[in-house]
């Protein structure tokens, strides 16, 4: 039995021996070998085949180095002029296809605003004409106002200009405009109940002879409210009345 390393040497060796181009006593050592390895007696029937082609192969062609033909390099780069030729006029074939929708699009808007603007002109006419209400003023709410006369309790140079209560659903407002308020003073508004207590109307600070005006609220409803003071920081009545 032949060894795998020879096997594999005379194996490589079948093309050359059937083409005859082996020395004889390397074709002796192939046809031995033969005689006991069916695989290459099947390898050498395959290759038997292919003998009247590879005969007619040129050997010595495949030693040369091949030399391309002489006009490859104009060839390649005119296919490549024409292919960007061709490209370029497809791009500009689609630009002006876009463009020419473009206008018409923009011709299309145009024509509809102007139907619209028609439309709506119309239309404004007709309603101007013959539809449109008569505009009517709204007439200026009217506050509920309750004038009242502040007394003075003494101690205090307070004039007092203008005074008077605004009912609220929520409460009673009183509204105050005044001078002589001491300078930086605190003063307390509130309004007397029917059972004698005193509800808070808030809290102001005097300005001095210069007019103030005092918007002080109670939670206190106006038919609950008998009485106002307003009190200096000392708690000290600066100004009542009884309502």
């Amino acid at each position: 039995m032949t060894d795998p390393e020879e096997h594999a040497r005379l194996r490589e060796a079948l093309g050359s021996y059937v083409l005859g181009h082996l020395e004889q006593d390397e074709a002796g050592a192939v046809r031995a070998h033969l005689d006991g390895c069916a695989e290459c007696r099947e390898d050498v029937a395959e290759i038997a085949g292919l003998r009247g082609p590879l005969d007619r192969l040129d050997a010595d062609a495949f030693e040369r180095p091949a030399v391309p033909p002489p006009d490859l390099g104009a060839a390649i780069r005119a296919q490549v002029a024409a292919e960007r030729t061709a490209r370029e006029q497809r791009t500009d074939d689609e630009l002006a296809r876009a463009r020419a929708a473009r206008r018409r699009r923009g011709a299309l808007r145009v024509a509809v605003a102007a139907a619209v603007l028609v439309a709506v002109a119309g239309a404004g006419v007709g309603l101007g004409r013959g539809t449109a209400p008569e505009t009517e003023v709204a007439a200026t709410p009217t506050i509920p106002w309750e004038p009242v006369s502040l007394r003075h309790a003494g101690g205090e140079d307070v004039q007092v200009e203008d005074a008077g209560l605004v009912p609220h659903t929520w409460g009673v407002e009183l509204r105050i405009t005044a001078t002589g308020f001491a300078a930086g003073e605190v003063y307390r508004a509130s309004f007397e109940a029917e059972d004698g207590t005193m509800l808070p109307a808030g809290e102001f600070v005097g300005v001095g002879e210069k007019e103030m005006h005092c918007n002080l609220q109670s939670s206190l409803l106006r038919d609950d409210a008998v009485r106002v003071v307003v009190t200096d920081a000392e708690g000290r009545t600066v100004l009542w009345s009884r309502l």
